[in-house]
Formats: structure tokens, C-alpha cells, sequence
């Protein structure tokens, strides 16, 4: 039978609930840093927009701030959903 079918894989343990915790603990945490990071960036943008005047760059520079928001805002909401 064994040279019809082959011989069937090993069989794994079970995920425990501890490990499906720290999964998510690991996740949460990995986001967190992408949020921090994200923050340093927005601070970075409204020092180079306090020294700029009116104009096309600093328009581009306030699109990039938007779109860093966005992008914080979005791992915000998956840490709140991995938390709960």
C-alpha cells in the first residue's frame, strides 16, 4: 500500500491557546513599532511645513503627511482589532 500512497507526513501538535496569544502579542507589537515609526516621520513633515511658505512644495509635502496619516491610522485600527 505504502508504494501506492506513500507514507503519510507526521502528524504536529495542536496549536495551544499560548501560542496563538503570543502570535498576536508578536503582531500587535510589530505594529506598534510601524506606528512609532510612522509618528517620527509626521513630525519630521509639520517642522518642514512650519518653515515653508505657501506654494507647490508645500503642498507635496502636506499630500505625503496625509498619506502617512492614513497609513497610521489604518495600523491603528488593526492593533485596536488584535487587541480585542
Amino acid at each position: 500500500m505504502n508504494r501506492l500512497f506513500g507514507k503519510g507526513k507526521p502528524k504536529e501538535p495542536a496549536p495551544n491557546l499560548n501560542d496563538c496569544i503570543t502570535g498576536v502579542d508578536a503582531r500587535a507589537n510589530n505594529i506598534e513599532e510601524k506606528i512609532t515609526k510612522l509618528d517620527n516621520e509626521l513630525r519630521k513633515y509639520r517642522e518642514q511645513m512650519s518653515k515653508m511658505r505657501e506654494g507647490p512644495a508645500k503642498n507635496s509635502v502636506k499630500q505625503r503627511a496625509m498619506r502617512v496619516l492614513k497609513q497610521k491610522k489604518a495600523y491603528e485600527q488593526q492593533v485596536e482589532a488584535l487587541r480585542n
